[in-house]
Formats: C-alpha cells, structure tokens, sequence
C-alpha cells in the first residue's frame, strides 16, 4: 500500500472537493494570478514569528521585527495605484496593530517559547502521517505544550476557532494539549487572546478522522474523481470542471489559466494563511 503525509490544507481541499483536490496534488496545477499585495496576516504573522524566536522580547525588538517583515515582502507596488493603496493600508495598519503588542502580551505570556514555526511531522499510521508548522509552541507552568496561533481578523468572535483543522492539526505533531489563539483585530485595532484546551477525546476523534481521509486519498482511484461545479463555486479549478463536464478539452484552459507546481504548495500555504477565512 503507498503512503501520504497530509497537512491541515490537504486535508480542508479533499473535504471541500475531491476534483479540486485532483487538480492540485495529482496535476500540480496552479492558478496563474494578477500580482496582489502581500495580505496583512502574512507581514504580521512573519513580525511575530521574528519577535518569539528571542529570548529578550521588547518593544524595540517587535519594531525592528515588522520594518524586516515589511522588508522581506516589499515589492513594486508604484506598477498600479490600487497594489500601492493596498500595500499601504497593510504597512500603516501593522504598524498600528503591533504598536502597543509588546505592552499588552508582556503580562499575558506567562510562557517558555519552545520553537517557532518548525514543520513537525507524526505517524498517524504505517500508512498516513500528518504534517503542520505551529506558529510557536510554547510551555505552560503545568509543564503542557500549547500552540500559540497567530490569527489576523477583522473583525473577531469568541468561539470563531471551534473547529480549526490547521490548529488541531497542530497540536497532534507536537504533542500540545490546545491552543492559544493571538487574535489581532484590525477592525477595531484590539488585541486578544482565546484558549481552547482539546480533550484527549477530541484529539483522538480528530486523528480518526485525518486518518480515514488519508484512506480514503489512498484508496480512491485518481480516474474517479469526478467534477461536480455549481454556479457559486469559489474553487479556482470551476473553468477545469465546467470544461470537462461540457466536453471542452481542458488543455487549452490550462495553458491559459494555470502552471504546473514547482513543489507542492500545502507547506507554504500552512505558515501564510494567517488572515480570515480558513
């Protein structure tokens, strides 16, 4: 029988579609699409990561953290006067969100960082293993692991995190009993946090069910994976659906819409989709 390793995103698609999934992991097509700025939860998300990684966490640190942030993801946005205003709506309310962060976690991270953002993989079975990147991993004065989740909303809800496959899929890589969620809301420019400690009942009912999809990929034949688009179908694989279902060779759709992956993508995409709508 042959293997897989899953992560959190893997997982999200084959629930969502199973022809989406298809497309992305036995084609390894990807959508080519217009240049974008880089969203507010990836230059937050990498300030932070920079910000845990010390030992001796202040203001100044947290400073220097997003200007290398806002560094690392810099780009042209003078090419279109829309990129430049969102890029700038980005720069100007990091800046604002993590102003006064230093201040306002320093009384709230009782905590032992232990890593941050570090793959981690376990075997679930001789046949399917999970993989995720947790934000930070840190220990509490009970001696137990909790991920520490970095969510950029805006606008937040207590209970919005029930369930998060990406965080639960967290906690079973690195043996951590919940996760605190960091949520910066940027509606409101307020700052929270949010605890949800698993049960082992929980954890358990969660690695049945990576389980039984990693099965279920393991057992289906590729060929049988049929499309099934609707009208409201946000999948950025509907024209490849509605094509073959309409007898259409695809393979001009392709080479218009679509590039092959270098390397698959589901490991960049768990350390980026830091912003809404998991």
């Amino acid at each position: 029988m042959e293997k897989i390793v899953l992560s959190p995103s893997r997982v999200r698609r084959w629930i969502r579609c199973k022809k989406s999934y298809y497309w992305r992991y036995y084609q390894h097509l990807v959508r080519v699409e217009k240049e974008t700025a880089p969203t507010l939860g990836l230059v937050v998300g990498k300030a932070l990561a920079d910000y845990y990684c010390e030992g001796d966490r202040n203001q100044s640190l947290l400073d220097k953290s997003l200007e290398s942030s806002l560094n690392h993801y810099k780009f042209r946005p003078e090419v279109d006067t829309k990129l430049a205003k969102d890029w700038a709506k980005v720069t100007r309310v990091s800046k604002h969100l993590l102003s006064t962060y230093h201040e306002w976690a320093s009384s709230r991270d009782d905590f032992k960082v232990i890593h941050v953002e570090t793959p981690q993989q376990v075997e679930l079975t001789p046949y399917v293993s999970l993989l995720a990147i947790p934000d930070t991993i840190v220990k509490v004065d009970s001696e137990d692991n909790l991920v520490l989740e970095h969510k950029v909303r805006y606008r937040y809800r207590p209970g919005d995190f029930g369930i998060d496959y990406q965080s639960v899929g967290s906690c079973l890589v690195s043996n951590s009993i919940g996760t605190l969620y960091n949520v910066l809301e940027y509606g409101k420019l307020k700052l929270h946090r949010e605890l949800i400690v698993r049960s082992s009942y929980e954890l358990d009912y969660f690695r049945d069910i990576f389980i039984h999809i990693g099965e279920d990929i393991l057992s289906t034949p590729p060929e049988e994976l049929y499309p099934q688009p609707f009208k409201r179908c946000s999948c950025e694989y509907w024209e490849l659906c509605n094509g073959e279902m309409m007898g259409i060779d695809v393979d001009n759709i392709i080479s218009e819409l679509y590039q092959k992956s270098v390397r698959p993508r589901e490991i960049k995409e768990e350390s980026n989709g830091k912003e809404g709508g998991e």
